[in-house]
């Protein structure tokens, strides 16, 4: 359900998956990944209309608003905090969207460029990894379609139901 990709996202945001400190892609120890970073580009493989202006996009953050205060904060520590929505479609397929924070611990190894996190969840912890880009400024990621079908469930019958790929970006601030 798309409330369990934001969960996600969130945690991918937070760190999606994993990540930890120091270097990046081919330039080994040349990066510091830790700071703050917003969501700046969430872009789907097709076009949707999640604000029913009868425009699509496939650029989600021009179709909602729910995106916008999505931001992670990786510590030097290990830590990290994101703030996310948890977002589900009503019965009218309207797009709601609840403001959420997670926290949890990150590493980012840059031989494979592979970000690891972990994040408590109802009383337990979940760890993720996903492959991640990162450069001095910026560090994205995509949702292919067994990522979307694992983490958005119950999307049938509603706007998003046929998005199999999301690509992320976020830009440190």
């Amino acid at each position: 359900m798309m409330k369990n990709l934001i969960l996600l996202f969130g945690i991918f945001v937070l760190g999606l998956t994993s990540c930890e400190t120091n270097s990046v892609n081919s330039t080994p120890n040349s990066l510091d990944v830790s700071g703050d970073y917003v969501l700046t580009s969430l872009v789907a493989d097709v076009a949707v209309d999640f604000n029913n202006d009868g425009q699509t996009d496939t650029e989600l953050m021009n179709e909602t608003t729910c995106f916008d205060s999505w931001d992670v904060q990786f510590m030097a520590s290990g830590d990290f905090t994101a703030n996310i929505t948890d977002s589900t479609f009503d019965t009218n397929n309207q797009l709601q969207c609840t403001a959420n924070t997670a926290s949890g611990t990150y590493s980012f190894d840059p031989a494979t460029d592979v970000l690891t996190v972990t994040i408590a969840v109802n009383g337990g912890s979940v760890t993720e990894s996903k492959a991640v880009t990162f450069t001095p400024t910026t560090f994205s990621f995509t949702l292919d379609s067994q990522d979307v079908a694992n983490y958005m469930p119950n999307l049938t019958g509603t706007p998003a139901s046929n998005i199999s790929q999301l690509d992320f970006t976020y830009t440190k601030i």
